[in-house]
C-alpha cells in the first residue's frame, strides 16, 4: 500500500485502498456480487410502462426513485418500495439530514442491512456521501491507516532504491521537487556529488556525459522536466538497461533521478523499474497542514529571536495555505479560477515572516499582511474577488488577536485553533490529532457548499472502479 501510494494522484488513493477492501473481502466470499454490481452502476430502468410512480415527487428526484425501484429487484431488497410509500416522512428526515450515511434508516431497514447494503441505499439517493462512505468501509474492514495515505519521505525512497532503480517525480502544476532533494543530498553528506540538469534542446549529450560520469564516480545525477526531451527518451531507455547489466558494478552511492510530467511518450520501460513518486500536494487540511510542518526543520523553527510571535503566526500561515489549496474543491463556490499556489510561496511567506518579527518590537502587521497575500500569494491571483477572499483570509488569521489570545479559533469550527507554546513535535502531534475530514465551515463555508464537487467525486470513483472490473 505504501509503495503504491508514492506514485499515485491524490485523487486516486482512497479508490485504491477500496479496490484492494473490495479485491480482499470477494476472496473470502464476504461480498454479494450482485450487490456490489449495483453499487458501481446504480439503477437504469428499460421498462418506464411497468415502473411504480413516485409517491415522494415533491422532494425525491427521478433519478433517485429509478435506482430505488430497480433496488427492490435484489433478494436483499424486496419491499423497499412499499416502505417508501408507508414511511414517506422518515425516508425524507433520513434523505435531509446532513450524515445520512450515520443516521439510523426508517423502518426495519436499519437491523435488515449490512454495511455494504446501508451504502446501497446511500448511492441510490444521496450520491454526495459516498466517498465518505467508502472510508468508513474502508476503516472497518482494513483499519484507518488505509485511508490516511503516507507523507512523502525521500529518504526513505533512497533506502529502498538500487543504484539500478531510477527515481521518477511526476510532477503536479506548481511543484517542484528540487529544493527537497538538494536538502536530501546535503543531509547525506552528497552536496558536492549533486549534480542537476534541466532537460531540452540540445541538453542531451550533457546528460549522457552526467550519467557515465554518475555511475563512475557515485554523483546523485537529476535529470528535470525528462517530457521537455521526448526525442532522447529512447536514449535514456537503452542507458537505463544498460545499467541493470553493467560490468563492473555502479558505484554504491550513484542514484539516478528524474521528474516529468505525466505523458504517453514516457518510456514504459524505466516507469517499470524505477521507484514513482507523485510531487502533488496531499488532499484535505490535516495532510496539507502535516506536510508543512514536515518542510519545516528544526534549524528554522528556532532561528527567530520572537518565538511566542513566531510559534503562532507559522501555525496561522500553515492553515491559510492548506485553506488556499483545498478551496479548489469546492469549484466554482472556491475559486472563480483555480490557481496554483505552491511551496515556494510557503517558503518565502515564512521567511518574510521571521525577518520581519525580528526586525520589528511591534508586530508589523500591514507590512506583513501586504507582503504576504498581496505580493506573494497575490501575485497568482488574476480576479478581483479572488483577490478580495485572499485578503479576507489573512485579516482573519493575522492580527493583535491571534497573539494575545491563547488557543485563538481559526473557524466557527471547535476543532481548528492555534495550539500552546512548545517544540516543534507538539505542533506536528497536534496536527496529527485533526480530522481526517474537513467540513466546509472550515473554510468559512455553509455546509451545502460541497455537494456538487462530491457528486462529481463519486461519479469519478464509478467510472473509475468500473474501468477496473
Amino acid at each position: 500500500y505504501k509503495y503504491a501510494c508514492r506514485g499515485l494522484f491524490e485523487r486516486h488513493k482512497l479508490l485504491f485502498s477500496f479496490q484492494m477492501c473490495v479485491k480482499i473481502l470477494e476472496n473470502a466470499n464476504k461480498i454479494n456480487t450482485d450487490e456490489y454490481s449495483f453499487f458501481l452502476r446504480g439503477g437504469v430502468v428499460m421498462d418506464r410502462e411497468n415502473q411504480m410512480d413516485n409517491p415522494c415527487q415533491n422532494w425525491l428526484s427521478d433519478t433517485a426513485w429509478d435506482n430505488i425501484t430497480e433496488l427492490d429487484k435484489l433478494t436483499n431488497f424486496h419491499g423497499i418500495i412499499t416502505s417508501f410509500e408507508q414511511y414517506p416522512r422518515d425516508w425524507n428526515i433520513w434523505y435531509t439530514s446532513a450524515e445520512p450515511e450515520t443516521s439510523p434508516l426508517p423502518s426495519e431497514w436499519d437491523n435488515a442491512c449490512n454495511e455494504l447494503q446501508r451504502m446501497l441505499i446511500v448511492r441510490s439517493l444521496r450520491p454526495d456521501r459516498v466517498s465518505f462512505c467508502a472510508t468508513s468501509f474502508i476503516i472497518n474492514n482494513l483499519g484507518s491507516k488505509f485511508t490516511e495515505p503516507p507523507v512523502l519521505d525521500m529518504a526513505q525512497v533512497v533506502e529502498d532504491s538500487t543504484t539500478k532503480t531510477p527515481l521518477i517525480f511526476v510532477l503536479s502544476p506548481g511543484v517542484d521537487p528540487t529544493s527537497q532533494l538538494l536538502q536530501l543530498a546535503e543531509a547525506k553528506g552528497l552536496a558536492q556529488k549533486f549534480h542537476a540538469l534541466s532537460l531540452g534542446q540540445g541538453q542531451a549529450p550533457i546528460a549522457t556525459r552526467m550519467i557515465k560520469e554518475g555511475i563512475r564516480e557515485g554523483n546523485w545525477v537529476f535529470l528535470a522536466n525528462c517530457h521537455l526531451s521526448l526525442s532522447w527518451m529512447p536514449q535514456l531507455d537503452k542507458l537505463v538497461e544498460q545499467l541493470q547489466i553493467q560490468k563492473p558494478e555502479p558505484h554504491p552511492e550513484f542514484r539516478l533521478w528524474l521528474s516529468s510530467s505525466p505523458h504517453p511518450d514516457f518510456p514504459i520501460a524505466i516507469l517499470q523499474t524505477g521507484l514513482k513518486m507523485t510531487t502533488e500536494p496531499p488532499k484535505g487540511l490535516k495532510a496539507n497542514m502535516k506536510r508543512l510542518y514536515n518542510l519545516v526543520t528544526e534549524q528554522q523553527f528556532m532561528r527567530c529571536p520572537k518565538q511566542d510571535k513566531y510559534k503562532k503566526l507559522l501555525f496561522a500561515l500553515c492553515f491559510f495555505h492548506s485553506v488556499l489549496l483545498e478551496r479548489k474543491k469546492f469549484l466554482m463556490l472556491g475559486w472563480n479560477i483555480a490557481y496554483e499556489f505552491n511551496d515556494s510561496d510557503f517558503e518565502v511567506s515564512e521567511n518574510l515572516l521571521s525577518i520581519y518579527l525580528d526586525g520589528y518590537d511591534e508586530t508589523p502587521w500591514e507590512a506583513l499582511k501586504y507582503l504576504i497575500a498581496n505580493i506573494n500569494y497575490g501575485g497568482h491571483v488574476t480576479d478581483d474577488f479572488d483577490r478580495r477572499l485572499l485578503m479576507t483570509y489573512i485579516n482573519e488569521y493575522f492580527h493583535d488577536g491571534v497573539i494575545a489570545n491563547s488557543f485563538y479559533k481559526l473557524s466557527i469550527l471547535p476543532t481548528y485553533y492555534i495550539p500552546k507554546d512548545g517544540p516543534l513535535s507538539s505542533y506536528k502531534e497536534y496536527v496529527s490529532m485533526l480530522p481526517n475530514i474537513d467540513h466546509p465551515e472550515a473554510f468559512g463555508q455553509h455546509p451545502n457548499a460541497d455537494i456538487q464537487s462530491q457528486i462529481q467525486e463519486t461519479r469519478m470513483m464509478f467510472d473509475t472502479l468500473l474501468g477496473l472490473q
